[in-house]
């Protein structure tokens, strides 16, 4: 008896997992192991999944003296790869007959954390603004905690810029200026940033991270963060209207571009996928296509079309006087050591973050980037 309780223990805890379901449109499934007629159960399937129980796995009625018999081996062997282990392409939580769920295929620099799909993705929120302060870099706030809490997306508000007392920054100021409070930087560390997945640059300007008299280091951090770490970043707006240029040529290689310029607020638009491009921003956010909605349209400093390990999302045209008439505005990027950019023009007003389809958009960006879904 006590060898078959260990066996149950040791099954009850490897398929204890498999009751995490994912949300709507993804590709997370969940199947149960198939119990066979008799004896032990068989060594997991090569990929790291908890693999079928063989020939004879499951325990035979009572038998004469009323005791449970298990049949020859009894206990659950693991072969390779190992029961629910992280084995598989790019270290994902592997399928192999039998079936634990999968989160599709995070790439090889996908971080450890990412193997547990029960694991909250956390976030670091990053807002401060050193050049033109944009309101709902504080008003989003509130939004993008309310539609991550279902989704297991933990918002760290630590080092943000708040609302200041009585009254939230006017449209425009920037921060640290006129008593209103700079952001605090000391999170940029290696050993700071290590509990996050993703740093979310909402709506910084100029050079953010210029705080706490430590730019270097934490330019270095953020650099660690996604090269060797592989963790992920997600920018809106005027994330690209940070660091312009020479103030950090790093930054803007690593975001695509700067902005360049702007469509006056409000201007009506259509936004539509790239042609030939499938990606699961898209279509697990159930992204429009077309997508007519009102926006600060903004153009850029390049192409960033043809960009190493950039794919473009979506293009846009507006009715406003531009100069480069169709331009991207939404891209993801894929970086050598695993790190992963999703970048969205979108949220100018805090009334882009109201609109269901931008907010959908924006967290289905935050999972990819954290590597839970391919």
């Amino acid at each position: 008896m006590k060898n078959l309780n260990l066996c149950v223990a040791v099954m009850s805890a490897a398929l204890a997992p498999l009751g995490y379901l994912g949300c709507s449109g993804s590709t997370e499934v969940v199947r149960t192991t198939q119990i066979g007629t008799g004896g032990s159960s068989a060594p997991a399937g090569t990929g790291g999944s908890v693999g079928t129980v063989g020939t004879g796995g499951s325990a035979t009625p009572p038998g004469t003296g009323g005791t449970t018999v298990l049949g020859t081996g009894g206990a659950t062997a693991d072969g390779a790869g190992g029961a629910t282990s992280g084995g598989g392409t790019g270290g994902r939580m592997a399928t192999g007959t039998g079936g634990a769920p999968t989160m599709g295929t995070p790439d090889a620099g996908a971080p450890d954390a990412a193997l547990d799909p029960n694991r909250p993705i956390k976030v670091l929120i990053w807002n401060n603004a050193l050049a033109y302060g944009h309101q709902s870099r504080i008003t989003a706030v509130p939004l993008l905690v309310a539609a991550g809490a279902p989704l297991n997306i933990q918002f760290d508000l630590t080092y943000s810029i708040k609302a200041a007392t009585p009254t939230i920054q006017p449209e425009g100021q920037n921060d640290g200026t006129s008593g209103f409070p700079m952001a605090d930087g000391s999170v940029f560390s290696d050993a700071g940033l290590d509990q996050y997945d993703v740093v979310f640059f909402l709506n910084t300007t100029g050079n953010t991270l210029n705080v706490n008299g430590q730019e270097a280091a934490h330019k270095q951090a953020l650099i660690n963060f996604m090269e060797q770490k592989g963790r992920g970043f997600v920018g809106t707006h005027s994330a690209t209207d940070t660091y312009q240029g020479a103030a950090w040529t790093w930054y803007v290689d690593f975001i695509g571009a700067n902005f360049a310029s702007h469509s006056a607020a409000g201007t009506p638009g259509t936004a539509r996928y790239q042609p030939g491009v499938t990606h699961p921003i898209l279509t697990l956010g159930t992204v429009p296509n077309p997508w007519n909605r009102s926006e600060e349209w903004y153009t850029f400093t390049r192409d960033v079309t043809s960009l190493p390990g950039l794919t473009v999302l979506l293009t846009c045209t507006d009715t406003g006087a531009t100069a480069l008439g169709q331009r991207p505005t939404a891209w993801v990027k894929t970086l050598s050591g695993g790190g992963r950019l999703f970048y969205s023009a979108f949220g100018h007003n805090v009334s882009a973050f109201r609109e269901p389809e931008v907010i959908k958009m924006i967290m289905t960006g935050i999972r990819w980037a954290a590597h839970r879904i391919n």
